[in-house]
């Protein structure tokens, strides 16, 4: 794809012709492709700042507490990573459409951030574990409100491990096209303005615009991972 995204052939076929880079030209002058990525960054940005807040309150909380009920709930949180992401799109947009609730791109980030918050609640409860209890301990007994200790002690100590979700989850969210697919009528994502340009007659642009993606989406991963596999604080005995 990404050879072919220079080639000036209009399809992707050998022998590779002229070399050029009018295709990418063509994305950035298409408003539809502009729209689309302007609402897949809105998506992308709101569901991996919500994911992660969310993901380090449950993991938090999944951490410290103990309830007989702990395990189920945990699972019921991370039960989306274990079906097929079209049966969650379709039973999303039953379940909401039973409610009355019109499709739109504010539902696609909230089925979004379902779909994501399971990998937000793994990561940074891997990270929680690794800050030592003793430090929130020594604030709590100093006057810190729980609150306070959360904000100035933890999050700090997890400060890799939050940006590598916050990563993570914009990652997943922007190149997702099934929940977005279901939970939308007229508002378009990129990957829904792809898919439709791919099944309405093949442009070669689409090889720019899935390069672009690519390798956006591929440094932002690796970065992330980096960051998760950054040396975390280890525990205070």
């Amino acid at each position: 794809m990404i050879i072919f995204s220079f080639n000036s052939g209009r399809y992707q076929t050998l022998p590779f012709r002229e070399f050029t880079t009018d295709w990418y030209a063509r994305m950035l002058q298409d408003q539809n492709f502009i729209d689309g990525l302007g609402n897949s960054l809105i998506i992308a940005i709101s569901v991996s700042i919500l994911a992660t807040i969310l993901g380090f309150l449950a993991a938090y909380s999944f951490q410290k507490a103990e309830f007989p009920a702990k395990p189920i709930a945990l699972g019921l949180l991370l039960a989306p990573l274990a079906f097929p992401l079209i049966l969650v799109g379709i039973g999303m947009r039953l379940q909401f459409t039973s409610l009355g609730v019109k499709p739109g791109l504010w539902l696609v980030a909230m089925g979004q951030t379902i779909y994501v918050l399971p990998l937000a609640i793994l990561n940074l409860r891997v990270g929680i574990a690794n800050v030592s209890s003793s430090l929130e301990d020594a604030a709590i007994s100093l006057g810190a409100s729980r609150i306070r200790t959360l904000v100035e002690i933890i999050a700090p100590a997890c400060r890799s491990t939050i940006i590598a979700t916050l990563l993570i989850t914009f990652t997943f969210a922007f190149d997702e096209f099934i929940i977005a697919y279901f939970l939308t009528n007229f508002e378009i994502t990129l990957p829904i303005k792809i898919w439709t340009t791919l099944v309405t007659g093949f442009d070669p642009t689409v090889n720019a615009v899935g390069s672009g993606v690519f390798i956006f989406s591929v440094t932002l991963g690796l970065l992330a991972q980096i960051l998760l596999f950054k040396r975390q604080p280890g525990k205070v005995s």
